[in-house]
């Protein structure tokens, strides 16, 4: 019975800690608020929207 418990204890923190290590989404890296600020300046007019060369990451 504790074997299992053990176990089930040590599958449950690696799906934890394998789960959480994930990449970030796209809208909370930096490049992507500068891509959604751009986008939503050019769709709801708000303020001119700068010209942007490429929005490939930059190193």
């Amino acid at each position: 019975m504790k074997t299992t418990i053990k176990y089930f204890c040590l599958l449950l923190t690696s799906l934890t800690l394998l789960t959480s290590c994930g990449p970030k989404p796209q809208y909370k890296t930096s490049l992507g608020k500068k891509k959604l600020k751009h986008y939503n300046s050019v769709q709801y007019g708000t303020e001119s929207p700068k010209t942007f060369k490429s929005f490939k990451r930059q190193k």
